[in-house]
């Protein structure tokens, strides 16, 4: 297959190569993902050796998206990050150790791996898996088994704690895991239900204290390459305290029902209640339903971050150096919130006041079963909100929600400019507006104008720039007139500071209307 392409570019005929990988090309929708996939990486190795590293991403972005288990473009993928990000460079060799099963391709890859291992800055630690467990055997199983299945070998240990399980066969098959598997698996047998708080503190403290923790909800499922593009996230930078993936069901981090609608039997369809659909399957289906769903879309992305201030516990990866900043009681997450609900929101604020980035992963994806609720516990939604309003201050809640009008007029706007858009929101809070923008539109360059220096500083990792004061009166330090929208609620905001921001014909979002000032 591709022959005479592979000749042309071992001959060092690059044009000729080129005109060949074009005529081939062309006919990529006839071949298998396999195929398709091998033809971009011939692409890649042409462009590598033109020194068009732009050319060479692109090549293995689309590989990747035919074929995520293709060793190959992971090693140039290694290639190319070995003099950008020493750290994403290592796991890139080791992704492809984990798909590669040619003897002697592995020994070219392992040699590779061997110079990075050696390399200045490498810093990339093993990982813990947690585990909190109680009940649901079979999710439990789905749960283990996708880890084991997707993560790379011999790069892990599993902890998990049981939080008293009373249903039949969870112990027995948490101790024959224990005792029969080949990784580092550590069982904790809780004598009682200790809340998921607590639990996972637990777990915490049982996890190697060098690596970096995965907390997994034994209601969640891995797909393929789901943990590989939450920890290139988590090395993206030194900054970097957590990451988190998509998933069919997860606050902030949902996948619009409507995205599955081509995927689903008609009796999952409910347009009252689409973002149900997964509880109309068995979980088996519904997995299956995520996987084909991502299987194209786990791939290599340009900037594929959302930046957010807090990030959803059910699957969250937490780098060593963040945990030690905000946890060195040891309390990951604080045990106030027991049975729990914003224990996840009260680790984010930590974290973003600490100073890390959180990035949500646009190329990772982990199927969550969800709504188990607390036993016993009707009410510890409500109880958990008051726990966190008592502590910080603040309803969580009217920070975490985007103004969706507001952010959809804007992406809008976006569509008609040439060139970036300048955007100031006075409604910045913790930054959910630039939040939901930037997922769609990463061009758009939104500054903040928050109402405290705390606000300020949890949505400047999140927004462009940020200042802060009283909105009416708080001197802009940026240039007059130099922004296309404003978003301000006209309560709060008066028409002059807003006229003083604007450029002539700009927009102002406020309210249930859109106004063009400074004509």
């Amino acid at each position: 297959m591709f022959d005479k392409l592979a000749e042309y570019i071992a001959q060092g005929e690059y044009q000729e190569a080129l005109y060949e990988f074009q005529e081939e090309y062309f006919h990529i929708g006839e071949r298998t993902p396999s195929e398709a996939a091998r033809l971009c990486t011939l692409e890649a190795s042409i462009w590598e050796a033109l020194s068009d590293g732009t050319a060479e991403f692109d090549a293995i972005s689309r590989g990747l998206s035919y074929d995520n288990t293709n060793y190959e473009l992971y090693y140039m993928l290694g290639l190319y990050y070995q003099n950008i990000n020493v750290n994403k460079a290592w796991l890139c060799m080791e992704q492809a150790l984990l798909y590669c099963n040619v003897e002697e391709d592995r020994a070219v890859i392992e040699s590779s791996f061997d110079e990075i291992k050696e390399r200045p800055g490498v810093s990339v630690r093993g990982l813990s898996v947690m585990i909190l467990s109680y009940n649901d055997l079979e999710l439990l199983k789905m749960c283990i088994d996708s880890v084991e299945e997707t993560f790379p070998k011999n790069s892990f240990e599993i902890v998990v704690v049981d939080n008293a399980s009373t249903e039949a066969g969870v112990i027995d098959y948490l101790r024959y895991k224990e005792k029969c598997v080949e990784y580092c698996f550590k069982l904790i047998e809780n004598s009682e239900n200790a809340g998921f708080p607590a639990g996972c503190n637990i777990g915490a403290k049982n996890c190697n204290p060098e690596n970096d923790i995965f907390f997994l909800n034994n209601d969640a499922c891995m797909t393929p390459g789901a943990i590989f593009w939450l920890r290139m996230g988590l090395y993206e930078n030194r900054n970097v305290g957590a990451t988190g993936p998509l998933s069919n069901s997860a606050s902030l981090q949902e996948i619009d029902g409507h995205s599955f609608w081509e995927l689903l039997p008609g009796t999952a369809k409910d347009e009252e209640n689409s973002e149900r659909w997964h509880k109309k399957l068995a979980p088996e289906k519904a997995f299956e339903i995520l996987k084909t769903y991502s299987n194209s879309r786990t791939t290599l992305l340009r900037n594929p971050y959302i930046k957010a201030f807090r990030l959803t516990g059910f699957a969250l990866l937490l780098s060593h150096d963040a945990k030690n900043a905000v946890a060195g009681n040891g309390q990951v997450f604080d045990e106030l919130f027991s049975p729990g609900y914003f224990e996840d929101d009260d680790l984010g604020i930590r974290l973003a006041t600490a100073g890390f980035e959180q990035y949500i992963c646009q190329n990772s994806f982990v199927y969550h079963n969800g709504g188990g609720g607390f036993e016993g516990h009707n009410d510890a939604m409500e109880s958990s909100r008051e726990k966190f309003r008592g502590k910080w201050g603040f309803d969580i809640w009217g920070y975490s929600i985007p103004w969706v009008e507001a952010c959809e007029a804007v992406l809008e706007l976006a569509k008609e400019k040439k060139g970036a858009l300048r955007v100031l929101d006075f409604t910045c809070g913790f930054g959910a507006n630039a939040s939901y923008i930037k997922s769609r539109r990463k061009d758009v360059y939104i500054a903040g104008v928050c109402t405290s220096s705390f606000a300020a500083g949890i949505a400047a990792p999140v927004v462009d720039d940020v200042t802060f004061g009283e909105l009416n009166t708080v001197r802009i330090p940026w240039e007059d007139h130099s922004f296309d929208v404003v978003i301000a609620e006209r309560e709060f905001v008066s028409r002059g500071q807003v006229s003083h921001c604007l450029r002539p014909g700009g927009v102002w979002i406020g309210d249930d209307k859109c106004d063009i000032i400074n004509k």
